[in-house]
């Protein structure tokens, strides 16, 4: 594992980056328990003391990286610019929601992992499905209310968000041999949904 490149004159703001990104590359392949401050440093580029400066704690450095990545922002403005059938608005929701959780599961298996040791370590990483779940609760609803579909909306969103959870993190578990191709994603998404909607349909 390779050191970052640092630049002369790195600015606070680009050292934690650099600290935090070191953070989530050791903490990924050697969990927290496994992971010393002066490893993160080390792959930083940075010396400990200076790791200590910014984040304090081992913990605070996790709770930091967490924060980061802990937003659903980008969903909320998703579902605004949503229009067209709602098949093609669940199946373009899917697809957002396998490449986000795809762009962080490596922190979400890494707060599984501390889940065990510490339940609060996993507040900040669960707070984003939670803040996705409160908005896509809120497009049930109005589907809901438009009569498309029937149902708890918040139940609903539970269960659509599940189809894509499963295929992220049990691609391993029952992988059909197709890969993870593109055109093999479009066909799980495009199943999934047909099967979500044929059980929700008013």
């Amino acid at each position: 594992m390779k050191t970052f490149d640092v630049p002369a004159k790195a600015s606070p703001e680009d050292t934690r980056t650099r600290i935090i990104a070191a953070a989530r590359e050791i903490f990924a392949c050697k969990g927290t328990r496994g992971t010393t401050t002066r490893e993160i440093a080390e792959r930083a580029g940075v010396n400990e003391a200076t790791l200590f400066r910014h984040f304090g704690t081992k913990h605070s450095l996790l709770h930091e990286m967490l924060e980061q990545h802990s937003k659903a922002d980008d969903l909320r403005a998703l579902l605004e610019g949503l229009d067209g059938p709602l098949e093609e608005q669940l199946v373009a929701l899917a697809h957002f929601a396998i490449e986000r959780m795809r762009s962080k599961e490596d922190l979400i298996r890494v707060s599984l992992a501390e889940e065990s040791a510490d339940p609060g370590a996993c507040v900040l990483t669960w707070r984003g499905p939670r803040d996705a779940h409160s908005a896509l609760g809120t497009f049930m609803r109005k589907r809901v209310e438009a009569g498309e579909i029937a149902g708890d909306p918040g139940v609903l969103a539970r269960v659509f968000m599940s189809f894509w959870f499963a295929y992220v993190f049990g691609r391993r578990v029952w992988d059909e041999g197709d890969g993870d191709t593109p055109e093999a994603r479009e066909r799980a998404v495009r199943s999934c949904v047909s099967v979500f909607l044929n059980g929700v349909r008013a």
